[in-house]
């Protein structure tokens, strides 16, 4: 959006500001010093209560994350091996950051297993970077992508022990200041348009979103092997239609939401309990369904990220495989993602 100056053609000036945790955007977000945030869901529940009038207009579903641990541990393959300690003979020592999804898939985990603090595990209050560093004293850490392909593979400091996918079910949200959609919402469709065009460009010049990606401050450092695999499991691969805000379809979004901030709320990290009110009062799948309807997609009736014989009930944990990675390269436009014809790169697609 921002290399191809895609709100500008749409006469709309717009700058773009990096920050590295939804916590910190949000400290900026609240008090409008910027219109338009990224965040995952906790960074959401954050402007929901402190009343912001909002517009979650997209989402960034079912990235990858993942527990690990030492590449010499005697942990093989499931948080459930911490029980009755029985594997290190004392409790684990569990590196999160506090009031982070990794934080809140470890509580899941720990329900799921019945596994009891200061008996089965210690938490240990870890910041990202510290994280990627697999420290001593630390027997596991979570953390999310790409930096779990770092630490398995580039690094190799680490090996995943267990997949948080299998307790959580990520989601983030691109959502925007409510005063813009009360008197602009022609805007909003423009933020939703652009950021579309954006993947489809992605998609039409790969090389070219890798290099210019890669060449962005935020990725200053890092192996251009890593980037690609990044831009290609998390741009390129998926259906462009993966961020559709459902209301609930499968039980998601809204009943997910809603189990899952329950379990932070039981552990007393969040301070209330949230309803299908307050989601529906931010969550604005109308704009993307408007962007689908003018390129002549359908509106998904299932999540493209999950098996089309998925198994697992939201809420249920441990779920059977799923999400973005878990599908690899997608083809699209598939049966049922058109609604007419639909003409890309040069070739038309039509309705199957």
């Amino acid at each position: 959006m921002r290399q191809q100056k895609l709100m500008e053609l749409r006469g709309i000036e717009a700058e773009y500001s990096p920050f590295v945790a939804a916590s910190l955007m949000n400290e900026v977000y609240m008090p409008g010093r910027v219109q338009v945030a990224q965040a995952g869901s906790l960074g959401l529940l954050q402007v929901i209560d402190k009343k912001i009038p909002t517009a979650a207009i997209a989402c960034y579903p079912t990235q990858r994350q993942a527990f690990l641990c030492h590449k010499d541990s005697p942990l093989k393959n499931s948080i459930s091996e911490l029980k009755g300690a029985k594997v290190l003979g004392r409790p684990a020592v569990v590196g999160i950051t506090i009031g982070s999804t990794t934080h809140l898939a470890f509580l899941i985990a720990v329900k799921v297993y019945g596994l009891e603090e200061g008996k089965d595990y210690v938490i240990k209050n870890t910041a990202p970077a510290d994280i990627l560093m697999m420290p001593q004293g630390i027997d596991i850490v979570g953390i999310w992508e790409p930096n779990v392909m770092l630490m398995d593979e580039f690094l190799k400091n680490a090996r995943i022990f267990d997949l948080i996918n299998n307790y959580e079910i990520f989601n983030g949200y691109s959502y925007m200041r409510g005063e813009i959609e009360e008197n602009a919402p022609d805007v909003v469709q423009a933020y939703t348009d652009s950021f579309m065009e954006a993947q489809l460009i992605a998609r039409y010049k790969p090389k070219e979103a890798i290099s210019d990606f890669a060449a962005d401050p935020s990725q200053r450092g890092r192996d251009i092997k890593l980037i690609e695999r990044d831009v290609q499991i998390h741009v390129l691969n998926p259906k462009p239609t993966r961020n559709y805000v459902f209301e609930d379809t499968g039980g998601l979004w809204i009943p997910l939401e809603l189990y899952q901030s329950g379990i932070m709320t039981d552990a007393g990290v969040l301070k209330r309990r949230y309803t299908e009110a307050d989601f529906k009062a931010v969550l604005r799948p109308k704009y993307l369904a408007e962007t689908f309807n003018q390129l002549g997609w359908a509106v998904p009736k299932k999540a493209p990220f999950m098996p089309s014989n998925w198994a697992g009930k939201v809420g249920q944990p441990p779920y059977p495989p799923y999400g973005v990675m878990e599908m690899g390269k997608q083809n699209f436009p598939g049966p049922g993602d058109l609604i007419r014809p639909w003409t890309f790169a040069g070739k038309t697609f039509k309705p199957s």
